[in-house]
């Protein structure tokens, strides 16, 4: 037996109330059960891919980049915003030239996620680059405030133990990374 379908809000009213790098979308809802409410939505590119990058001998390429609404620098993956009509694998292989100036042998779709769901629309999929390689000078953006590192993973963890300020979409790659090789 199948169970009964899970009813969801029903959108009443909705208008951007600011567009600038991002939009902010105000739905007003009306619950299932009965009241209505203001929903803010944070509208971003709909899909973005980041690259867990490994070198050769297994050293993991790393962003150290600011991150202005922190206020500091995080370590992060490299990645960005799928361009219309690419493919993810399209996407981490440009962005992974872009931001570090690495390209790599094999690039492997590990996992999708939806890292802010609360909040905004953008789905995540992350991708793991293997037999990477320094290649070209890296083609930042003029707001890309990054220095890439090339880290062990020990090294990597030792330094997320010792509280490292990190990005947690490195987290969520290092956890598909995890299921990759427990799978492969």
């Amino acid at each position: 037996m199948q169970d009964p379908p899970i009813p969801i809000p029903e959108v009443l009213q909705s208008e951007t109330v600011y567009k600038g790098y991002f939009e902010v979308r105000e739905d007003l809802l009306k619950l299932p059960s009965g009241p209505k409410r203001v929903y803010s939505v944070l509208l971003t590119a709909p899909e973005a891919a980041v690259i867990l990058a490994e070198t050769e001998d297994g050293k993991l390429v790393i962003n150290k980049e600011y991150r202005h609404p922190t206020g500091k620098w995080l370590y992060g993956c490299p990645g960005g915003t799928i361009d219309p009509g690419e493919s993810p694998i399209e996407a981490a292989k440009r962005e992974l030239l872009e931001e570090t100036g690495y390209t790599a042998e094999e690039f492997h779709l590990i996992g999708s996620a939806y890292p802010f769901p609360a909040s905004c629309t953008q789905r995540i999929h992350y991708i793991l680059a293997k037999n990477a390689k320094k290649t070209h000078p890296t083609a930042l953006e003029d707001f890309e405030l990054i220095h890439v590192e090339v880290k062990s993973v020990a090294l990597l963890n030792e330094s997320m133990q010792e509280g490292a300020l990190i990005d947690g979409i490195l987290c969520t790659a290092l956890y598909f990374r995890d299921l990759f090789y427990e799978r492969s």
